[in-house]
């Protein structure tokens, strides 16, 4: 156990220094509710839906300070990306999704208080939401209350079937919003659905039929984020730890002699490669992994008579799929939680059992007249399928110390050098026989890992703060 310690404790001195995964800060400015604006440095991450949280703070080795949705007003960054607090007309009904529309189309829309994304700031602003994967873009002419635009999709049946209708009618809804404005009314009729095309509506209405008769400040162009995917990789190693405890509750002419003998249970190295593909926001990674590593052992029990050796041992390839979600995400570190699928293949292995201290080719006689070896291949390697993994961990700069475990559908084992029942012909009961049954065993995999990581890529979000 020395050696699973002395990976924790050096995993740890690994990674005291550098930026977490994902802790990607840019200079920029928040105004709170109480009216105050703070500048300094936020971080950017790279947000798709309304942001419900922002952390601040006003130098790169100031401690963060996280201002929830209902404490600001406007944050911006620098580098483009502008979302004000505004009371918008939503409709949480609108939906894309095949699976979950309706038969009919429907309306619900209500006021929401939202970090909406602001693409035109001016007499006639353009904001953005993505709601549940839903596009919502937002209009409001002078002296006029928003207009919500939004993607929607529902079930109708024609002709004995059900087709999907696309009521997204944003085109009409601008064409009636500004229809005093012959400039908008053309740009509405050829705009697409996009933040380009509708900032094109808003700011020929504000050119042509607002007082000012000026566009507003435009931030499309700033507006998409740089990388709303980004992938790290990079090498792990680490112990592993297989507890594999063999079970059999029946009874026979013999005893069953593996019952509860631990064909594992004791450390072995691992080594291997990752990726992690970081979705928008940076919450949420889907994690995948190969692995290399070894299991078994040899060991002794006492039989009738004598010892027992036996020696199962090999190595196997891990492979891991799963999503990891980022709970705790600070400037210096990330703390995470996953779980997902893993499936295990057998690329070498070893297994034999030996009662006695015979040469190859010894037998013995039971006391019940069945001849059998002292000394075969037993229980064969483990069988490749798929697992349930669960895990958790510290992420520091480039290194990232795990802990999982893993439970795998039991396996069968079996004996071959023990009788649980002899096969006999009932005129001659005590004859001489080699033909018998064998004990059966089963045991579910189980495995626990310490994992270290090392990330060989740069940061892929982080860039100079200027």
């Amino acid at each position: 156990m020395r050696r699973f310690g002395g990976l924790v404790v050096g995993a740890c001195v690994l990674a005291s220094a550098g930026q977490a995964q994902g802790q990607v800060f840019e200079r920029g400015y928040v105004v709170t509710t109480a009216g105050d604006t703070l500048r300094g440095e936020l971080q950017n991450r790279f947000w798709q839906s309304p942001p419900t949280e922002v952390a601040f703070r006003p130098a790169a080795d100031a401690p963060t300070r996280l201002f929830p949705r209902r404490s600001l007003r406007v944050f911006r960054l620098d580098g483009g990306r502008y979302f004000r607090a505004e009371v918008l007309p939503l409709d949480r009904n609108a939906s894309t999704n095949v699976n979950s529309l309706s038969m009919r189309l429907s309306y619900n829309q209500h006021p929401d208080s939202l970090l909406a994304e602001v693409l035109v700031d001016g007499p006639v602003p353009l904001l953005r939401a993505v709601v549940d994967n839903v596009t919502h873009f937002f209009v409001r002419r002078p002296g006029q209350p928003y207009l919500e635009l939004a993607e929607r999709k529902y079930l109708a049946r024609s002709n004995g079937r059900q087709n999907v209708v696309d009521a997204n009618n944003y085109k009409a809804q601008l064409s009636v919003y500004f229809e005093d404005c012959p400039a908008a009314v053309t740009a509405a009729n050829a705009a697409p659905f996009s933040a380009k095309g509708l900032a094109a509506v808003v700011q020929a209405f504000a050119v042509q039929s607002t007082a000012g008769k000026q566009a507003g400040a435009e931030f499309v162009a700033l507006a998409r984020p740089n990388r709303p995917i980004a992938v790290n990789a990079g090498v792990l190693v680490g112990s592993v730890f297989n507890p594999l405890r063999l079970n059999n509750n029946e009874t026979g002419e013999e005893e069953p002699l593996f019952d509860g003998v631990n064909l594992d249970g004791r450390l072995h190295a691992l080594g291997g490669a990752y990726v992690d593909v970081l979705l928008p926001g940076r919450k949420w990674a889907v994690h995948g992994e190969g692995v290399l590593n070894s299991y078994g052992r040899r060991g002794t029990f006492a039989v009738p008579g004598g010892a027992a050796t036996y020696a199962w041992y090999g190595t196997r390839v891990d492979v891991r799929l799963g999503p990891r979600y980022a709970f705790v995400q600070q400037p210096t570190h990330e703390l995470f939680a996953g779980a997902g699928l893993n499936m295990n293949f057998t690329t070498s292995s070893e297994s034999e059992a030996r009662y006695g201290n015979g040469p190859v080719g010894t037998t013995r006689l039971t006391s019940r007249n069945v001849r059998l070896p002292t000394q075969s291949g037993f229980i064969g390697v483990p069988s490749s399928g798929l697992g349930l993994y669960v895990e958790a961990g510290l992420r520091r700069g480039r290194f990232t110390l795990s802990l999982d475990a893993m439970i795998k559908d039991g396996f069968d084992y079996n004996d071959p050098l023990a009788v649980q029942t002899g096969s006999r012909s009932p005129l001659t009961p005590s004859d001489e026989t080699a033909i018998y049954n064998r004990f059966n065993y089963s045991a579910s995999l189980l495995t626990f890992r310490t994992v270290l990581a090392f990330r060989l890529n740069r940061q892929p979000d982080q860039s100079p703060i200027r």
